[in-house]
């Protein structure tokens, strides 16, 4: 009897090869399943706390880490344009800074307007039950919505509407995303009282002219806040009074420590009027 010589050295290899594309395949569509269930605030996962301004501006997120307690969203100057108008620009490139968040259980939000000139309210909807979590009624220029605590994970979509004539249909959105996070961020921050750096727990952006960088920034310290990190770019508008006269503008990433969410929204209420900006 004939007996067929057996290759099993071929026959390993192609097994092992099989077993690393299905492996690998596995892994990719695993990656792509927890990454659709956190956007949608199904799983928590670790997420690397980032407050880079540089990283806000060109990914339009931030993620806090377990020791911060309050987060401060910044409603830009003419951050209710609509960015489809070629004649209406905005200075920024979102309308809300940061306009995606990503904090950890604990956190008080809440939503400052330094839109020059607008009023603005907040809306905030729980993805998963698509039911009005949150409604901050309207509040003026140089204020501060009523803070919300979020004390259970979860995704949330906030929106606003332009409240301008022009633009009647247009809603400004953001999202919200709740996670039992175990880390913290770390700061660079120097400000008043160094001695505090270590016990920051409150942060915040906002943005202004580069003309008057260094004054506001003077007196942002003065306010006890600190400077950690900023990002400079041009206003989408170019110059002009909207822009407080200046096309070159800086994103700053502020914090603070040991003090109440309204002493700090009293000291940016002392601050941001200054910049100019109509």
């Amino acid at each position: 009897m004939n007996l067929r010589r057996v290759n099993y050295p071929v026959f390993i290899l192609v097994g092992i090869v099989a077993s690393i594309i299905y492996v690998t395949s596995a892994l990719n569509t695993t990656n792509l399943l927890l990454s659709s269930a956190f956007a949608a605030g199904e799983v928590q996962q670790n997420q690397q706390p980032n407050i880079k301004a540089s990283d806000i501006y060109q990914t339009h997120t931030m993620a806090l880490g377990k020791n911060i307690k309050n987060l401060i969203i910044e409603i830009p100057n003419e951050g209710h344009e609509d960015p489809t108008q070629p004649k209406e620009l905005r200075v920024v490139n979102q309308p809300y800074l940061p306009r995606n968040a990503i904090v950890n259980t604990g956190t008080t939000v809440t939503w400052f307007n330094a839109d020059a000139g607008h009023k603005h309210q907040i809306t905030l909807l729980n993805n998963k039950t698509q039911t009005v979590v949150y409604e901050s009624g309207l509040f003026d220029n140089f204020a501060a919505s009523k803070p919300i605590k979020f004390n259970n994970t979860g995704a949330f979509a906030y929106s606003g509407p332009s409240n301008d004539k022009a633009v009647p249909n247009y809603k400004m959105n953001g999202t919200l995303t709740v996670i039992n996070q175990p880390l913290s961020n770390s700061f660079n921050s120097t400000s008043s009282t160094p001695a505090t750096s270590n016990n920051i727990d409150t942060v915040s952006t906002i943005i202004v002219p580069a003309k008057k960088l260094d004054k506001v920034s003077s007196d942002l310290r003065n306010q006890g806040f600190g400077i950690d990190n900023q990002y400079p770019f041009k206003s989408l508008r170019g110059g002009g009074g909207t822009t407080g006269g200046d096309k070159n503008q800086a994103m700053l990433v502020l914090t603070s420590s040991g003090k109440s969410l309204n002493q700090v929204i009293s000291a940016l209420n002392k601050v941001v009027p200054t910049m100019g900006y109509s």
